[in-house]
Order: C-alpha cells, then structure tokens, then sequence
C-alpha cells in the first residue's frame, strides 16, 4: 500500500456508489414500462461507473473526474434517489437520469484511464512483487553496505548482481508498457466494433420490428374482414330463418282464424262487425231523418206564431174577442208541437239503436281476433254464450235500457283470452 493507493481507497465516491445502490433497491408498487426503463438505465449507469472507478490506478488516477462526479451526484442524483426510497416514484427516477446524463464525459474520461478488473488484477500483483523485491533488496543493500567495509571485494560482485538485476527490472517496465500500450489499442478496437455491432443490430431490429408490425397488421385487417363477412351471413341466414318463420306462423294463425270462423258459423268480419254497422248507419239516417222533422215542425211553429202575432186576431161586430181564430191558431200550434216531439222521440230512439249498434259492433271485431286461436269446444262455449247475450239485440227498444254482459261471463271472456293469449306467445317464442 502507498500514500495514493490509500487515498483513492478513501474516496468518498465508493461510499456514494454503495448508498445510491441501496436507494435504488427500494420496493415501488403499481409501475408500468416507463418506470422499469428509468430505474433499469439508472442501475446501468451506476454499475458502469462502478467498474470504471473500479479499474483505475489506485496510484495514478484523475483525481479532479472523480472529484467533480461526487460533487455533482451527492446532490443532484443521489438526492433524488434517497427521495426515491422514502416515496418511489418516476419523477425522482427521471431527474436522476438527467443529471447523470450530465456527467457523462467525466465518465469517459475516466472509462479511457480504465484497465479491465483481470489486467489490474495483473499489475498490483507485478506491482507488489516489485514492492517486496524493492524491500528486500533495500534489506539487503543495508546490509551489503555493512558488509562493503568488511569486504571491499564482495560488495563489487553484489553491484554487478544489482545492475543486472535493474537492467532486468528495465526490461519488465518496458514489457509492462508495451503490454499496456497494446491492451489499450486492442480495446480501443473492441469497444468501436462493439459501437458498430450495436448500431448494425438496432438497425436490423427496427427493419424486423416494422415488417412484423406490417404483418400483423394485415393479419388483423384480414381477420376483422373475415369475421365481418361471417357475422353478416349468419345475420342473414337468421334473418332470413325469422322472416320464414314468422311468415309461416302468420300463415297459420290465418288459417286458425278461418277455421274458427267457420265453427262460429261467421264467414268474415264483414258479415257480422259489417252488418252492425250497416244497421246502425241505418239507425243513424232514421235519427237525423227525425231529428230534421223536429226542427223543422218547430220552424214552422215559430213561423205561424209570428205571422198570427204580426197579422193579429180580427175582433167581432160587437168588440168581443174572436175566439174561433183563436182556438184555431191554438189548435195548430199544438198539433205542430207534438209533431215537434214525436218526431223528437223518434230521432232519439234510433240514436240510441245507432249507439248501441256500433258498441256491438267494436265488441264483435275485438274479441274475434282473441278467440281464434282457442280449443273446439271453448269456441262453441264462447259462441253459444255470445249468441244469447249479444245476437239480436240490435232489435230492442231503443228507449230500453241496452242488455249488457254480466260479470261472472266477462270474467270468463278475459281469463280464456288472457290463457290464448299466453299460448300463443309461447309458440311464437319456440318457434324463433
């Protein structure tokens, strides 16, 4: 060990390195790819610097590089990364690399100075044997110089031997720097191929990248259309299959329809909703018939009226009043006004036929639709229970009150049609 080797041992940039190490090892949760890739570049950057501080001469190192990165790391990047510890986070990972990027000169610098761990290695070992020979042979200078005044003869035979021994110490110097000078040219040589190899290997990489990229894109494109193509002929196949299939239970529930319009002895919905509404058109032109009587007998009273009024009764001979034009206008008026309300009766009368006409005729064309599809034997129920309460009853006094269904047959109506109802959605749905 030598003064210079004991202060570079000392330096505080191995302390640095050792805690940014540990800094570094924090545990961080929930990271993506860009927060591996800073804390990946940061590790390198140290472990880099690391094997190039470590491959220096311990007795003839740049002092002042060394000096300057410890400056500039302790608080710029080891700063960050003691922050780091106590809260990781990216930000602190990214600062770091920038003010690490900042030193990087200083680091070449000293990378150039730089021997490879095995070739140092090499050299303290050469160079401690060379400091035990220099000891010994400084012991035995001493005691050679003793013995010179004892033996005047000896100590020449002892010069030769050291002479030849520094002349064989020269040639080792000389093979060490020629060793040397020949290690440092070979990696000078190794370190640009490597240069050239990493840039012909990032090129290939990117080429590579960019074609497979374009494959997989066409790959995906040709997929997307593939199964576009797919899903739209089974749309179609299954749209296809509704349409057949909701025509054919179309076509069947025409078929139940006339089947059960035939049970019912019904042949369409003109015969029985058309002939309601024919009756009560019928219905409704006697009621308007009459109704235009009543107003006009009314018309024809105010006129009479009037004209008596205006035209005055003639009074008799003696001054009396004239009671035979008066009994006469009287008798008029009063048969106009009965055939005002006659005829008033009867417009009301069909009106109510007409009324009661449609409302059969909205029930009929309602329920039909709704009873087509039950069983035989409910169907000529229903018909039979209709006829009695329905049928015929468009020639009842109007001035009566209209028959209606009772409760107990409605509740039967709607709980056989709620059943039909149900069955039918039922097979409708098996179907699709």
């Amino acid at each position: 060990m030598s003064r210079w080797s004991d202060e570079f041992d000392k330096h505080p940039i191995h302390q640095l390195l050792n805690q940014a190490d540990e800094y570094l090892e924090a545990k961080a949760e929930d990271t993506d790819a860009a927060f591996e890739d800073e804390r990946r570049r940061l590790k390198n950057v140290l472990g880099n610097l690391r094997e190039v501080v470590a491959g220096l001469d311990p007795e003839f190192y740049p002092k002042q590089f060394l000096d300057q990165i410890h400056q500039h790391f302790t608080p710029h990047v080891l700063g960050q990364l003691k922050a780091y510890s106590a809260n990781p986070a990216i930000a602190q990972l990214r600062a770091a690399n920038d003010q690490a990027t900042a030193q990087v000169a200083n680091t070449y610098y000293l990378a150039a100075m730089s021997r490879p761990q095995e070739s140092k290695e090499a050299i303290q070992i050469a160079q401690a044997a060379f400091g035990s020979f220099a000891s010994s042979m400084e012991a035995t200078a001493n005691d050679t110089d003793k013995r010179f005044t004892k033996h005047e003869a000896e100590l020449t035979g002892v010069s030769e031997k050291a002479a030849a021994l520094k002349q064989a110490l020269d040639g080792l110097d000389a093979s060490a720097n020629d060793k040397l000078t020949e290690w440092q040219d070979d990696f000078t040589e190794k370190q640009t191929t490597r240069a050239e190899e990493y840039s012909t290997a990032q090129i290939e990489r990117e080429k590579k990248f960019a074609t497979n990229l374009k494959e997989q894109q066409e790959k995906f494109d040709q997929e997307r259309t593939d199964t576009l193509a797919k899903q739209q002929t089974l749309f179609d196949t299954a749209f296809e299959a509704f349409k057949q299939s909701a025509g054919s239970a179309n076509k069947d529930m025409h078929e139940k329809q006339e089947t059960i319009r035939k049970l019912h002895d019904l042949v369409t919905d003109e015969t029985v909703t058309g002939g309601y509404h024919k009756s009560a058109k019928d219905e409704g032109k006697a009621a308007n018939f009459w109704r235009f009587t009543s107003i006009g007998c009314l018309m024809i009273t105010a006129v009479w009226l009037g004209i008596k009024i205006q035209s005055g009764f003639a009074p008799l001979e003696d001054g009396g009043v004239n009671w035979p034009d008066v009994i006469t206008a009287s008798s008029l008026t009063a048969i106009f006004l009965y055939a005002a309300g006659y005829t008033s009766r009867q417009s009301k009368m069909h009106r109510d036929n007409e009324t009661l006409l449609r409302s059969y005729a909205l029930e009929t064309q309602a329920l039909d639709p709704f009873i087509a599809s039950l069983a035989s034997k409910e169907q000529q129920a229903i018909k039979a229970e209709l006829v009695r309460r329905m049928f015929g009853q468009q020639n009842a006094n109007g001035t009566t009150e209209p028959t209606k269904l009772d409760d107990g047959t409605v509740k039967t109506l709607v709980d056989k049609v709620s059943d039909t109802v149900s069955d039918v959605v039922g097979k409708v749905a098996d179907r699709g």
